[in-house]
């Protein structure tokens, strides 16, 4: 096989002297795409629907195959909804399906993620914030699916290698496969892309087609732990450092969903 390479893209844009998230991406790949991937990824920073940015940063690091896992992407369903109210009721109803009794607590802290770089990391039981820095949050990397590490025409979408469906089921496979995390809310913070969705081992990959309004550039994502607190920096290391790819034959790796 050939030799594999994580490549990660951030752009970020100053605001009021803050550093303001822009755009994020990442592919695990061969050795023979890395070429094309970054362009993609550059063009993805450059003509970011959330404006310039000031700053754009591209990793290129070399990883070893015997330390990634392999795992199944979770089952899709999609719940068409009209406004963004109903989709958001639709997203309580799913955790508490996943035996997520405070959902609605829950659904209420999204706001606070807005403007965070990584995600909320929640207690189901106490609602007490678990992760370290509460800025940065917990931010998942070293995944992608299947397809990717076999090259980059695995990348369809546009030419920016834009597909929010397939990397946001990989993110959330991903997520769902951590230790003692039992559940996964998001709301894109793309003004232009109003499907979120919620995603657990026992309801699958759950897309609501709204969860806001177009031109709405807020949004964030919480992870759901329910655990012991000394298990608490396992999970962090997991989703942040455990290299995994998703196999996405059975739901169309190919397929444009949006």
């Amino acid at each position: 096989m050939d030799e594999m390479y994580s490549v990660k893209m951030r752009a970020n844009q100053i605001c009021g002297g803050k550093d303001v998230h822009i755009s994020g991406a990442e592919r695990i790949i061969g050795k023979g795409d890395i070429d094309t991937c970054c362009g993609m990824l550059l063009k993805r920073a450059v003509y970011h629907s959330k404006g310039e940015p000031d700053f754009i940063n591209i990793k290129v690091e070399k990883i070893d195959e015997k330390d990634i896992e392999y795992i199944d992407a979770l089952p899709v369903t999609t719940y068409e909804v009209s406004t963004a109210d109903e989709g958001l009721l639709k997203l309580e109803e799913l955790m508490r399906e996943a035996g997520i009794a405070k959902s609605s607590e829950i659904a209420g802290m999204m706001k606070l993620t807005y403007g965070m770089r990584g995600a909320m990391l929640v207690d189901i039981r106490t609602l007490d914030r678990l992760e370290p820095d509460r800025e940065r949050g917990v931010r998942v990397t070293y995944m992608d699916g299947i397809a990717g590490a076999a090259g980059v025409a695995g990348m369809k979408g546009n030419e920016t290698g834009k597909n929010h469906f397939r990397e946001a089921l990989v993110l959330a496979t991903k997520v769902a496969a951590c230790p003692n995390i039992v559940g996964e809310l998001c709301i894109s913070d793309d003004p232009d892309y109003v499907t979120g969705y919620f995603a657990s081992r026992n309801t699958g990959y759950c897309r609501i087609t709204r969860l806001k309004e177009p031109g709405d550039s807020c949004g964030g994502r919480i992870f759901l732990y329910d655990g012991e607190r000394s298990d608490v920096g396992e999970c962090i290391r997991f989703l942040e450092k455990q290299k995994v790819l998703v196999r996405m034959d059975s739901f169309g790796q190919d397929k444009e969903v949006f």
